[in-house]
């Protein structure tokens, strides 16, 4: 990008972020507010970096990047080590049957009195054009788009590795863990290994013969189904969960869960999915940055604003460092992000989440979550590769999609944090047999499948 000088507004950037850093201490007092946040991005929609593609940037740097990592985040990569890795801003179109049915069935999608989506058929639902601080339904608008990015059929991760650490310490040695997904610092206080496959049954833009829907039985019912499997440690071994997600997005989920302990399936309520997910700072609404249904919400958007992000990963799985082992430890661009305010309509345990949603992609690029007293609570930072990168599987070249590598979910609160790699991940197309064995509630209790 090209390096331009702003003295006035570099040094109004400069006052602010050390007003932030110093309310900051090291034992997590002075929480930046949301009211800090919104600060932070209306004097960061428009700044001009002070650096250029190809830099690498130390801790000396750091207050050049202020104006693209939230407060209080971008404190963790104080540290002697730290290197930046600016890779050029790469361009990450969706695959052109996306394209093709976005331009097919523009326009014709609209909203409800409710905010459910009328006429959606595939494709991207609204233009970038149609979503601006001046429409009040702007924010709705890019939740949806959000909601149906491209995906193909959805990502199988074989063997999803996760951590919950503790600040401080020696990078603890996991079993089955590579040496070089997490270095540095940190105390493993629990480690988790999982299977996760999401396969959407409707809206596919690659099945336009097809109606844009899975050619299975009552598939139009559904817009995915996902299922969760832990393997280890001990004590979670062998749960499982399925979630169905309907297409009427007036409608529940449906999700269910299997405790080998209990020895029979049981039906999850709504209030679960804010629950931690075996002890982690994850909850099923993490999935993929936000899992949840739009309906439950309101959504206000904020503004487009560039971040720093790892968007094109160097690596086939997320590998984290720094003082804590919970840190990107990868090449980094900016990109361009809708950024939109989530509030949920009914108590939960939080007040709000702002997302940072890539303007090409709709992938979530980070999330920050708000306590009940509107501090600043976790940071949820996803790390993505484009499948048509050398670094990426083989198996996902020509699919034109963001890989969900893995992701970083610090609580700034607590001062710990949980990382997932992504360790095996495809896109595979999956078959009518595949869909009918794995989602099968009846099924549930018989482990992988």
């Amino acid at each position: 990008m090209k390096k331009t000088v702003l003295p006035l507004l570099f040094c109004s950037v400069l006052v602010v972020a050390l007003l932030f850093a110093n309310q900051v201490n090291s034992q997590g007092q002075g929480l930046p507010t949301r009211e800090d946040i919104q600060q932070w991005i209306t004097l960061n929609l428009d700044s001009i970096p002070q650096f250029k593609e190809g830099d690498i940037l130390k801790q000396a740097d750091l207050e050049k990047l202020r104006p693209f990592l939230p407060p209080r985040y971008i404190d963790e990569f104080n540290f002697s080590e730290v290197e930046f890795h600016v890779a050029p801003t790469g361009h990450s179109p969706p695959h052109p049957d996306y394209l093709a049915a976005t331009e097919q069935y523009a326009n014709q999608t609209q909203l409800a009195a409710d905010g459910a989506l009328e006429n959606y058929v595939a494709g991207r639902p609204f233009a970038r054009a149609l979503i601006n601080p001046d429409d009040p339904v702007s924010g709705l608008k890019a939740a949806w788009n959000f909601n149906y990015r491209w995906q193909y059929y959805g990502m199988n991760v074989k063997r999803y590795l996760g951590a919950l650490l503790a600040k401080g310490g020696k990078a603890s040695k996991l079993s089955g863990f590579p040496a070089d997904l997490i270095q540095g610092g940190g105390r493993a206080i629990r480690h988790l290994v999982a299977l996760y496959q999401r396969v959407y049954h409707n809206h596919l833009a690659h099945l336009s013969t097809k109606g844009h829907i899975f050619p299975l039985g009552d598939a139009g019912r559904f817009e995915y189904k996902d299922y969760v499997e832990f393997t280890e440690p001990y004590d979670v071994r062998g749960q499982r969960f399925l979630i169905y997600r309907y297409d009427d997005a007036r409608k529940q989920d449906d999700a269910w869960g299997f405790i080998p302990a209990l020895r029979k399936v049981r039906r999850l309520s709504l209030h679960e999915r804010d629950d931690s997910i075996g002890g982690t700072e994850m909850t099923f609404d993490d999935f993929t940055g936000f899992s949840g249904r739009v309906l439950d919400h309101t959504w206000k958007f904020l503004g487009w604003k560039v971040l720093l992000h790892v968007m094109n990963s160097q690596h086939p799985y997320a590998r984290f460092y720094g003082p804590n082992g919970w840190l990107p430890n990868d090449r980094w661009e900016l990109r361009l992000c809708a950024v939109v305010e989530q509030t949920p309509v009914t108590n939960r345990n939080y007040s709000s989440k702002i997302y940072f949603w890539d303007a090409e992609t709709y992938e979530t690029a980070m999330v920050l979550v708000f306590d009940l007293e509107r501090k600043l609570w976790k940071v949820n930072d996803l790390l993505h590769g484009w499948s048509e990168d050398p670094s990426q599987a083989e198996s996902d070249r020509g699919k034109q999609l963001p890989r969900n590598i893995g992701f970083t979910i610090v609580d700034v609160k607590q001062e710990q944090a949980t990382i997932f790699s992504a360790y095996t991940i495809v896109y595979p197309e999956v078959t009518v047999e595949e869909v009918e064995e794995r989602y099968d509630v009846n099924k549930l209790s018989e482990g992988s499948r």
